[in-house]
């Protein structure tokens, strides 16, 4: 019996030593490789994931910002040359400036649109109602005036507005014709840069036949009246390391079309799209 308790107890002992044993340094070092490998992959997948994010939301930005670029464009430049009472003669209707207007547009007799030397593009329509306001949010002043009357002296304040479109600052912005420089409103964000190509008629008479006879991607000459338009927008991300090296062929495409390469700086890694569309002007066609 003695030696029976003996070994019972030597068998316990060593049975708990047994349960006490820790991991060795190789299972550890496993472990840890096990470990570090989930990680990384974890890592990869939260990084490609959140690139991939930024990249789509930049691109739905450009599409967005685009659509509405061109609805603008569409929407304002459709105006220009409006007279409340369509048989009033342009000469009439939309009288010289004698000075530069405080946005810096200045017409001639007739002319209701055209581009100034700083590839601004100015534009004049008289108000549709005594609601309708410019892009400053000033009123025509026609209030006393009845359905399709025309205004007695068409002006600032008197029945007409100018506006002058420009992209600074990566939008583009509208100045009213009482508006200094420093008011310009902004329209359309995202802008990089803008680029006109101009259907053009011969200007002599607004009761002659009035067509479109050429098309020009400069400044018109006096006496060519601007009857249509052709313009291609440059579109840039707000956000900057989107491209992750991806080469895009939209500056190069807007180089052809006789962008300047300043606009489309692919550097800061935005990603750029264009955008392009047409309009004839009907308040100057037929």
């Amino acid at each position: 019996m003695k030696l029976s308790h003996r070994l019972l107890g030597r068998s316990s002992r060593a049975n708990g030593t047994a349960a006490q044993r820790g991991i060795s340094l190789i299972e550890l070092m496993v472990a840890m490789a096990i470990g570090l490998f989930i990680v990384l992959i974890a890592t990869t997948l939260y990084v490609k994931g959140t690139s991939n994010v930024n990249f789509r939301m930049g691109q739905s930005e450009n599409l967005g910002n685009g659509r509405y670029a061109l609805g603008t464009l569409d929407m304002e430049f459709t105006k220009a040359g409006f007279r409340r009472d369509p048989t009033q003669p342009m000469e009439q209707a939309f009288p010289a400036d004698a000075a530069a207007l405080a946005n810096g547009c200045k017409f001639a007799e007739g002319q209701a649109i055209y581009l100034t030397s700083g590839s601004e593009l100015c534009i004049r329509f008289q108000a549709r109602d005594k609601n309708e306001t410019d892009c400053a949010s000033a009123t025509a002043g026609i209030a006393a005036l009845k359905a399709y009357e025309e205004p007695p002296a068409p002006g600032l304040g008197a029945g007409m507005f100018a506006e002058k479109f420009a992209v600074k600052n990566g939008a583009l912005v509208c100045q009213a014709g009482s508006s200094a420089a420093a008011a310009a409103v902004p329209v359309a964000d995202g802008v990089r840069d803008i680029l006109f190509e101009f259907g053009v008629g011969k200007g002599t008479d607004s009761l002659a036949e009035r067509r479109v006879e050429s098309f020009k991607t400069t400044a018109p000459a006096a006496d060519d009246a601007i009857r249509s338009l052709r313009y291609a927008v440059l579109l840039a991300s707000s956000a900057q390391g989107l491209t992750a090296g991806m080469e895009s062929s939209v500056c190069g495409r807007w180089a052809q079309l006789g962008g300047t390469a300043a606009s489309c700086d692919t550097s800061k890694g935005q990603l750029y799209q264009l955008a392009s569309g047409s309009l004839t002007l009907r308040n100057l066609m037929p």
